[in-house]
């Protein structure tokens, strides 16, 4: 599958946008650019972060997903704490998960993103939804072959319910369904991908409410994912906009970012635009969306690119105009400092906080990146705030 590294891996139709409504936090970035960072190691090595939302409306309190490979087996983890200890916790902290599934022997698995009680109600107090994916040995497609997976229920994994999802009902006459990995989940939706042959890949929603799938193929892609989703407005909204990667030059690789609105009552896309890293051409780099979070004006996020022989990671800034549309983002690069850092990539993000995986000295680790606050500037004058929604 057609795939931007995870773990150590429009249409012009009109319609209402529905904000996204949140308490003011004033950053006194002005009209930077750019943000300062600060970095931070997990310290428990094997755990790579993949997802990350908010599980309090007024504390820090996150629940974090990961892979943990030990022993050479890869399995879905979750965290459930605070955001600012992440970096500090110790291995005590992480749930280690093993999907079960009857007739099923589970040889690997992956959680890529949760949702919460904070954002979806139905959830009960506690209770976490998790999305990934997991290889078994009788798997129809070979034991090789990925399978989506939702996990709902405590953080510890007792008492939880497991859900195998493949996006069988997306694959045409002729075609064999061989991977199915399901990125992200917020309201009733989960977006990720699918694919019938090694070279190209394709992206779905998937309505947890009405078991149906919906292919998500922009005109002319050759390739294309899903790997983030927003819900707009409260839990009972309609209006999502997921972001991803999306080639039409090619089917190696994916060119641009992108961000596309999507109405889970009408199947209706608008607003379909791609993004290049820094505002460049498109034939100049590749570009990749890996994680978006909701703000009061739009929208961050994290992902990864490639510019000649430079590859890393970023934070973006996208507002919302008054038409809907999206403006211009904002753009700044993330990269773990040191020496034998060799790479960064950014996996997903929290209001000005991105989480990713580095690679030093051979060896890969996961990272936390918060934006710093600069100290105040008596003589500037900032015409705006950027708002967060935690």
């Amino acid at each position: 599958m057609t795939s931007c590294v995870k773990t150590a891996t429009s249409d012009n139709m009109t319609r209402t946008w529905h904000p996204v409504h949140a308490p003011e936090l004033a950053f006194p970035w002005c009209d930077q650019a750019h943000a300062d960072f600060d970095y931070a190691t997990l310290d428990v090595p094997g755990i790579f972060v993949t997802g990350v939302r908010s599980d309090s409306a007024t504390t820090d309190a996150v629940v974090v997903t990961a892979s943990d490979v030990t022993g050479g087996t890869t399995s879905a983890a979750l965290y459930q704490g605070s955001l600012q200890d992440l970096a500090s916790a110790p291995a005590s902290q992480w749930n280690v998960l093993t999907p079960v599934f009857p007739g099923q022997t589970v040889t690997s698995s992956t959680f890529y993103g949760p949702n919460t009680p904070s954002f979806d109600p139905s959830l009960g107090d506690g209770e976490v939804r998790a999305v990934g994916s997991y290889k078994y040995a009788e798997g129809l497609s070979g034991p090789d072959f990925d399978h989506g997976m939702i996990y709902q229920g405590p953080a510890n994994g007792v008492g939880g319910t497991w859900t195998q999802i493949d996006a069988t009902s997306l694959v045409g006459a002729g075609d064999t369904l061989l991977d199915t990995i399901a990125h992200s989940t917020m309201g009733d939706l989960v977006v990720g991908n699918y694919d019938t042959s090694l070279s190209t890949g394709h992206a779905f929603i998937y309505d947890m409410a009405s078991d149906q799938w919906t292919d998500l193929n922009p005109a002319g892609s050759l390739s294309v994912t899903a790997y983030g989703i927003w819900q707009n407005g409260d839990s009972t909204s309609t209006s999502y906009t997921i972001a991803g990667g999306y080639s039409d030059l090619n089917s190696l690789g994916l060119d641009a970012g992108y961000l596309v609105d999507y109405d889970s009552a009408t199947h209706a896309f608008s607003h379909f635009t791609t993004f290049e890293f820094d505002n460049q051409p498109l034939a100049a780099l590749i570009s990749h969306f890996d994680g978006i979070t909701g703000t009061a004006d739009g929208y961050n996020l994290t992902g990864d690119f490639v510019r000649g022989e430079t590859e890393g990671a970023f934070f973006a800034q996208i507002e919302r105009r008054a038409d809907g549309s999206f403006a211009e983002p904002l753009w700044t690069e993330i990269a773990y400092p040191g020496e034998d850092v060799t790479f960064t990539s950014g996996n997903t993000v929290i209001d000005d906080t991105v989480l990713g995986i580095y690679v030093a000295g051979g060896e890969t680790h996961s990272f936390v990146a918060s934006a710093a606050v600069p100290e105040p500037d008596p003589l500037a004058s900032c015409g705006r705030s950027w708002e967060s929604w935690g």
